[in-house]
């Protein structure tokens, strides 16, 4: 491991070049921002960007419009879509490649002969924090570098209160086949519970609610109701708020708390609306933030240092992830996955991939703060510019990879949420971060100045 010092003698050491203390604070990419409070994008704006988002952009799922039955054949390919064997081989912790009688028991734990001619749609809540899976099973995969921090078969997360399609269900009756808005694939029942569309959809629209701005919170304890006692709740998770309260409520006054609905599963694995309460210490407001390069700033430091979490894994996030759950305290919906972000069919963007190096820099001469820069397989949001004129970006990432000054190649781990230089890195010792820089893409503006 490479030490570097940094100026102040307190601080602690790190490998991160050019890195200083300060830039680790919020203020100080406050104090760089121009016009830090400015509204980017109005809340009709942000609206009909989700509106384009959803009619344009593969992988998005509109819940209020989507079919209420399926054909036998649609759910076959939906889910051979989601559950498709990988092409490169995978392995177990104990380094046991997996077998053809591996994927078989993993097809046949899929049930797939029980899918009937037509499949009506059900509707569910997200009632507690739980992984998309490739296929039923918690199952953890690898490939050949046996990196134990990337599970090859985790997708990505849901949230409470998030509206869910189920399709179908495992051999085990323990999973079931989701459409969640921008991701499809196998969720443990346990994590949602069974209502009707309308109930949903009026759960989901509820004009008055209470947005999760912190990167994570919790209802209050409640020794009365277990399910809604301190329950954790993401940021970006948004529930309806109650204004008509009793005097007491669980024996608590609510006055000093948010009362707000929370999805509940219950026995038989239907809905119950239950009350809960927010303490007001907590990091919650009520309704969206102003998208502002200020607010972008400091939604994305509120996950700093925490644990990179390929596929949401590790209770964390990854990458897209990240850029996910900042995006969405403004109220916009963003597709999950690096390729479809950078998706041609919304926002401001910059095609890269045939230029020269001199027109990436002029490219990025034209970046703002809350921009994302994409690189195969990774996207990094832009904090802006240091007192040296150096790019710097936040973003959750799994590796650090550089030339030291005596030329030779260092390679190590981030392996959480980190702010970076952007021109330092390498994405292997061929190729660097901005010679693999191929989209430049902004989601607060309609158009960049030259394409």
């Amino acid at each position: 491991m490479l030490w570097l010092s940094l100026p102040n003698a307190n601080a602690v050491v790190h490998d991160i070049p050019g890195l200083t203390p300060a830039q680790l604070q919020v203020d100080y990419w406050l104090a760089r921002s121009p016009a830090p409070d400015q509204i980017l994008r109005t809340a009709p704006q942000i609206q009909a960007d989700n509106a384009v988002l959803f009619r344009s952009t593969a992988g998005m799922f509109d819940f209020a419009t989507a079919p209420q039955s399926y054909t036998g054949a649609e759910v076959r390919a939906l889910i051979a879509q989601s559950s498709q064997r990988p092409q490169a081989a995978r392995f177990y912790a104990d380094g046991r490649q997996l077998s053809e009688a591996d994927f078989s028991r993993y097809q046949q734990a899929m049930a797939l002969p029980a899918i009937t001619a037509q499949v009506p749609a059900k509707a569910a809540l997200v009632t507690s924090r739980g992984s998309i899976r490739t296929f039923p099973t918690l199952d953890r995969v690898f490939n050949q570098q046996m990196d134990f921090d990337i599970d090859r078969f985790q997708e990505t997360a849901v949230f409470p209160g998030q509206a869910l399609q189920v399709l179908h269900y495992s051999q085990d009756k323990l999973w079931a086949y989701v459409r969640h808005y921008h991701y499809n694939g196998w969720l443990q029942v346990q994590h949602l519970a069974l209502t009707d569309h309308q109930t949903a959809l009026d759960f989901t629209r509820q004009p008055d609610f209470l947005l999760v701005t912190g990167a994570r919170v919790f209802t209050n304890f409640n020794p009365q109701q277990p399910q809604v006692s301190e329950v954790a709740l993401e940021m970006g998770v948004r529930l309806p708020l109650l204004q008509r309260l009793p005097a007491l409520l669980y024996q608590q006054n609510p006055a000093f708390s948010y009362a707000v609905q929370l999805p509940v599963r219950q026995h038989d694995g239907t809905l119950a609306l239950l009350p809960a309460l927010i303490s007001r210490n907590q990091d919650v407001q009520s309704g969206y933030l102003p998208l502002t390069r200020a607010n972008i700033i400091r939604q994305s430091f509120k996950f700093l240092g925490e644990r990179y979490g390929w596929g949401h894994d590790y209770n964390a996030r990854d990458c897209s992830g990240f850029i996910n759950e900042v995006f969405k305290t403004f109220g916009l919906l963003l597709p999950r996955n690096t390729g479809s972000l950078a998706d041609l069919g919304f926002g401001a963007f910059i095609q890269l991939e045939q230029t020269t190096a001199s027109e990436k820099q002029q490219a990025l001469e034209q970046a703002d703060i809350g921009d994302l820069l994409m690189i195969p397989g990774h996207v990094m949001l832009i904090l802006g510019r240091s007192d040296q004129n150096k790019m710097f970006v936040i973003h959750a990432v799994n590796g650090l990879s550089y030339f030291l000054q005596n030329g030779d190649y260092y390679h190590s781990k981030l392996n959480g949420v980190s702010v970076t230089q952007f021109t330092p890195l390498q994405l292997n010792p061929q190729t660097s971060y901005q010679q693999a820089l191929y989209q430049i893409k902004s989601l607060s503006r309609e158009t960049y100045a030259h394409r």
